[in-house]
């Protein structure tokens, strides 16, 4: 009996442990707006941008006819440039920092872009 008790105990105790340690993995889809992405990517896979977007110095951006088609972005100026929306630098370089992608100031201190780490 007392082999029986010892089987039973390892059973039950790799049941629980297995239950409780599952790896769940973040889902590999397409970004949204302000995620990051790796540029070339083509629209809809993983490493690129939802439908609508594109990657641009690596965050998912809008694509625009003008600035309506640009979301707001609080305290920021997000305007359409040649067909694509783009964050304006803050005067003093700065760049938003409530997207999910980390950002600086670009091109001369005038554009928001991935910051490259």
């Amino acid at each position: 009996m007392r082999i029986s008790t010892i089987i039973l105990s390892a059973f039950l105790f790799t049941l629980i442990t297995s239950a409780g340690c599952k790896d769940e993995a973040p889902p590999n889809t397409p970004g949204e707006f302000g995620d990051p992405c790796i540029e070339g990517s083509s629209v809809g896979t993983p490493d690129g941008c939802a439908e609508g977007l594109t990657c641009w110095k690596g965050y998912c951006e809008e694509v625009c006819a003008n600035n309506d088609d640009c979301q707001p972005v609080d305290g920021w100026t997000h305007e359409c440039v040649a067909g694509q929306c783009q964050i304006l630098c803050g005067p003093d370089s700065s760049c938003p920092e409530t997207l999910a992608t980390p950002m600086e100031c670009w091109i001369n201190g005038m554009w928001c872009a991935a910051r490259d780490d």
